[in-house]
């Protein structure tokens, strides 16, 4: 059976006094690397909230669906690319922003990635190829990134292969500028309506 891959990245405007960054870094933080079905379920729930309550801070997005042959390998691209590019480990973190790659100190965005393969003709397969399902004039839209969101806690575990998380920088304190984001890799992040 092939696979299907799916990822959703959305940079978000995170105020200094909101403690989204704060919330959603220690949710994923706090969370357990093998879970139960059930606690899996429980995890992505609380991260869609935490996100979808953002919605109207969504800036930029971008969302993709690759079914068969190349879906593992872009799993794998996606996760090799952001693991790489994320300081993770408590050596690697420090106590402030690394200041020296940084193209602006206005540091008032976060990246949130989400991803997942699944077992492609599978339940969850389906339910993300019915979500998917949407005219093109509404794919830039801050709804239809919050519903992709939202659909992670709608997959059956089971048939989901590999899931992940991703929050860009890696500290509840640390941001990333318009600016790092235009210029950083990150260029195929589409403005969100």
């Amino acid at each position: 059976m092939g696979s299907t891959f799916f990822g959703v990245q959305i940079a978000i405007a995170a105020f200094h006094n909101d403690p989204f960054r704060r919330n959603l870094h220690q949710e994923i933080a706090h969370s357990p690397a093998e879970q139960s079905l059930h606690a899996k379920r429980t995890f992505w729930k609380k991260v869609s909230a935490l996100v979808n309550e953002q919605m109207p801070v969504f800036e930029l997005g971008f969302w993709d669906l690759i079914r068969g042959d190349k879906a593992e390998e872009e799993f794998e691209n996606w996760t090799s690319e952001l693991e790489g590019s994320l300081a993770t480990e408590r050596e690697e973190l420090g106590t402030a922003s690394d200041e020296a790659s940084r193209l602006s100190a206005d540091k008032r965005y976060v990246l949130v990635t989400c991803l997942a393969l699944v077992d492609q003709r599978s339940n969850s397969d389906l339910t993300l190829g019915e979500r998917c399902d949407l005219p093109e004039s509404k794919w830039w839209t801050r709804q239809t990134l919050a519903r992709m969101v939202a659909s992670f806690p709608l997959l059956n575990f089971g048939m989901v292969q590999s899931d992940a998380i991703y929050l860009a920088p890696g500290s509840e304190r640390d941001g990333l500028s318009m600016e790092d984001l235009h210029g950083g890799g990150y260029e195929y992040l589409k403005p969100l309506e």
